[in-house]
């Protein structure tokens, strides 16, 4: 997904889109136009397009509209941000997913990525 693209529907620059957060079959509807991410602030649904666009869907599209994974995120921050343990309070693009999920999830999903 590119980086600092603005929401088609509240105009809000995400700093990062986190397609790594749905599941590999979701991650390939989105990717193929038979599904929808939302938007991180506005919850409203975007198509993602092979030319790196993002776009509103049309309005009469009646795709499904995925929601990323608390656990996936959870599982993404050692990988790729050594230096962050909660990538939702310190890292600058996932402070954007502050209020994404209830911070349940959040603690659940760090739970089941810290279990050893």
């Amino acid at each position: 997904m590119p980086p600092n693209e603005p929401c088609p529907h509240c105009g809000q620059v995400i700093l990062d889109w986190h397609n790594e957060w749905y599941n590999a079959a979701e991650r390939a509807a989105i990717y193929r136009g038979q599904a929808a991410m939302d938007c991180p602030l506005c919850r409203r649904a975007v198509l993602w397009f092979e030319s790196r666009a993002i776009a509103a869907p049309p309005a009469n599209a009646q795709l499904p509209v995925y929601q990323r994974s608390a656990t996936l995120a959870a599982q993404w921050v050692p990988v790729r941000e050594t230096t962050y343990v909660n990538l939702v309070a310190h890292h600058p693009a996932g402070q954007q997913y502050g209020g994404y999920w209830q911070q349940s999830e959040v603690q659940q999903a760090d739970q089941q990525v810290t279990k050893p």
